[in-house]
C-alpha cells in the first residue's frame, strides 16, 4: 500500500512539475496563416492610387542550438506609411510563454541585456505559419527578429533583416 501511494505521489508531482514548467507546451504545434494586411489609411480614386506594399529588410530565421530552432523569413513592411513585421513560411520550436521581439542587436544570446533595444510585439500568435505583427513608432529602425521565451528568459530564434 505505502508503494501505491508512493508512486501516486510521484506521478502528480512530476505532472505538476511538468505543467508548471511548461514542458507540455514543447509537444504542441500551431498554426496560423493571415494575409498581409491592407493599409488602414483610406483613399479615395482609382485602384492605382491604393498605398503600395514596400518589402524594407529581409532575414532568414535560424538555429540557435539543438533544441531551440527556427525557420522562415522575417520581413519588415511597410504598408501606406504602417511598419508590419511579417514571419512568412515560419517554423520555430514550441514552447511555453513565446514572444515576438524587434531588436537592434545583431547577435541575440540568451541574455536579455544582448537584445539591447527592442521591443515587444506581443504573445507568438503561432509556431509555424504565416503572421503579423505591427511595429510601434521608434522601432522601424530595429532590424532583428527575436522569439522569446519570456517565463525562462531563453532564445529560441531570430532572424536578422537587412
Amino acid at each position: 500500500m505505502k508503494k501505491f501511494l508512493f508512486i501516486t505521489l510521484g506521478v502528480i508531482l512530476l505532472a505538476s512539475l511538468i505543467y508548471y514548467f511548461g514542458f507540455h507546451t514543447y509537444f504542441i504545434r500551431t498554426e496560423v496563416h493571415e494575409e498581409l494586411p491592407t493599409s488602414t489609411v483610406p483613399f479615395s480614386g482609382s485602384l492605382s492610387q491604393q498605398p503600395q506594399t514596400k518589402t524594407l529588410a529581409a532575414g532568414f530565421f535560424g538555429e540557435i542550438d539543438f533544441i531551440h530552432k527556427g525557420s522562415g523569413q522575417a520581413k519588415l513592411i511597410e504598408i501606406g506609411g504602417q511598419k508590419i513585421l511579417r514571419l512568412e513560411n515560419f517554423k520555430v520550436t514550441s514552447g511555453p510563454d513565446l514572444y515576438a521581439y524587434l531588436s537592434d542587436s545583431q547577435n541575440p544570446t540568451n541574455d536579455i541585456k544582448s537584445l539591447n533595444n527592442y521591443v515587444s510585439l506581443g504573445f507568438l500568435k503561432a509556431t509555424s505559419g504565416d503572421q503579423n505583427y505591427e511595429v510601434p513608432v521608434g522601432a522601424e529602425s530595429y532590424r532583428t527578429a527575436v522569439i522569446w521565451c519570456k517565463r525562462f528568459g531563453v532564445l529560441f530564434s531570430f532572424a536578422v533583416m537587412q
